[in-house]
């Protein structure tokens, strides 16, 4: 860059002035004339070679800064984070089936992210110049402070929905399909519980008063013949300074719920160890570094399409965003704008999404996909099937 802005060789200002005849005197009057125009000369071609320098000097500072400026424009983190449009991807393309026939169909089923960094002076600049970026805080972004735990449980979320996913569409086609899991891991305990020092935070609980413990839901009933204050036996699986798993059997006193004060409880969060789906049919979903819960829709819609003969999506290619629960609800999910901007960059002429989106938001959605992207809002996996499909699904068999 420095070099397109320096004088090049014939640049005038080098070139001395003077007239070169005067050399040419020859005898001691030359000397003399010699002697005396030497100042001259002198005052008259020093500074007119000094400019030149300086100029090269004045011009190397001048880049040097420029390009400094410039890497810090796009190497400096500042504390804000940009959720950008992301991209939209084939669903179907990644989900396996064992244990019942399958369909390849025309038409695709997509699930669409949104692309999460942290600002530089120069990603700020291009995110107030594009209304499709959203800049957040570090707090906004990460309200608990902790940018990797937040990614873990984002990853956790994305897992927990794949399974949810199966399980309503495998439920859904009529075809049996249950959670389970190694056990119900503790996130957390109250500070306030008996149960705090007892039960640590990691612990799998295997077992609760002599009965084997899968999931979350199965403590509560285990606990329903008891009171707050008394105790009972857990058994858990600890990992031990070596890193080794190792059983223990703990006496766990009771607390109440603050909500019915009767009501036992352990005073813990929980969630399930190593989840998975019983059936007969096997499911598995490839979601690659993607997290967070907002696929669970579409690969329930894409599950379903490799399930059953002819295209649900009746051969067009439809983006589709929204958590999947566990009863067909589909439920909102953050990043909306930034996923219809996705999809109205990709030319995608169909997005459902979930009907629970703030109005707000479904009013800034609706101008920014104009006439280009038709917005179907659905409130459960029935009217998501009906979007598509008015004539419903096509059974196999």
């Amino acid at each position: 860059m420095t070099d397109q802005t320096l004088p090049t060789e014939e640049d005038s200002s080098i070139v001395p002035s003077g007239d070169d005849s005067a050399f040419e005197l020859s005898g001691a009057d030359a000397c003399a004339d010699f002697l005396e125009s030497t100042p001259q000369a002198d005052q008259s071609e020093l500074p007119v070679q000094a400019q030149p320098r300086t100029r090269w000097v004045a011009l190397g500072v001048f880049g040097f800064l420029a390009a400094g400026l410039v890497a810090a424009a796009f190497l400096i983190r500042l504390p804000y984070y940009l959720v950008q449009p992301g991209s939209v991807r084939p669903a179907e393309q990644r989900i396996d089936i064992s244990g019942a026939e399958s369909f390849e169909n025309s038409g695709d089923i997509l699930f669409t992210t949104v692309f999460v960094d942290q600002a530089t002076p120069a990603l700020m600049i291009r995110a107030w110049l594009d209304d499709a970026v959203e800049i957040r805080t570090r707090q906004e972004m990460y309200p608990e402070g902790d940018r990797k735990a937040s990614q873990e449980q984002n990853q956790l979320r994305m897992d927990l929905s794949k399974l949810t996913a199966t399980r309503v569409a495998l439920q859904y086609l009529g075809i049996e399909a249950e959670y389970d899991a190694d056990g119900t891991r503790v996130l957390a305990v109250q500070s306030e519980a008996p149960s705090a020092g007892v039960l640590l935070p990691g612990d799998v609980i295997i077992s609760v008063d002599g009965s084997e413990i899968a999931l979350p839901s199965e403590i509560a009933p285990e606990l329903a013949d008891h009171a707050p204050g008394d105790q009972v036996q857990v058994v858990v699986r600890r990992a031990a300074p070596d890193g080794q798993q190792v059983r223990k059997e703990l006496d766990v006193t009771l607390g109440a719920s603050s909500d019915e004060v009767t009501r036992p409880i352990l005073g813990i969060e929980a969630e399930p160890d190593a989840p998975s789906i019983d059936s007969e049919v096997q499911v598995d979903v490839d979601s690659g570094t993607v997290s967070g819960p907002s696929a669970g829709l579409a690969w329930t819609l894409a599950i379903l399409d490799r399930l059953t003969p002819g295209s649900l999506t009746r051969g067009k290619t439809v983006a589709v965003t929204g958590e999947i629960l566990e009863d067909g609800t589909v439920g909102p999910i953050g990043g909306i704008l930034q996923k219809v901007s996705a999809v109205k960059r990709a030319g995608i002429k169909m997005f459902i999404y979930p009907a629970s989106t703030p109005v707000e938001e479904q009013k800034q959605m609706r101008a920014l996909a104009g006439k280009k992207v038709e917005l179907r809002p659905v409130e459960n996996l029935d009217q998501a099937v009906q979007a598509l499909s008015p004539r419903g699904i096509q059974l196999p068999g």
